[in-house]
């Protein structure tokens, strides 16, 4: 069984904290992030998968999901980057 940072290596990301910080660039100024923290009554971490965009005057945040469980985080993700991978394409 793999764990979620291999499977979010084979996503394109690079593992921040383990366990707890994902990044993969899309652009020059865009990243997609995940972060996860600990919340009470969860045996699991839980999940906030977003897109930062950087600008000269600030940054804009997106977010996709909060609060989400490894496992749909993981769909999500993978389901966004199939997304992006087809409209390039």
């Amino acid at each position: 069984m793999r764990t979620i940072n291999q499977r979010f290596l084979g996503l394109g990301f690079q593992v921040g904290i383990p366990s707890q910080v994902f990044i993969r660039d899309i652009s020059i100024r865009t990243s997609l992030v995940v972060e996860g923290h600990r919340e009470k009554g969860y045996s699991t971490y839980r999940y906030t998968f977003y897109k930062i965009t950087y600008y000269p005057k600030g940054s804009h945040e997106k977010v996709y999901m909060e609060n989400a469980s490894p496992r749909r985080v993981l769909q999500r993700v993978a389901s966004f980057i199939s997304f992006l991978e087809g409209v390039r394409n």
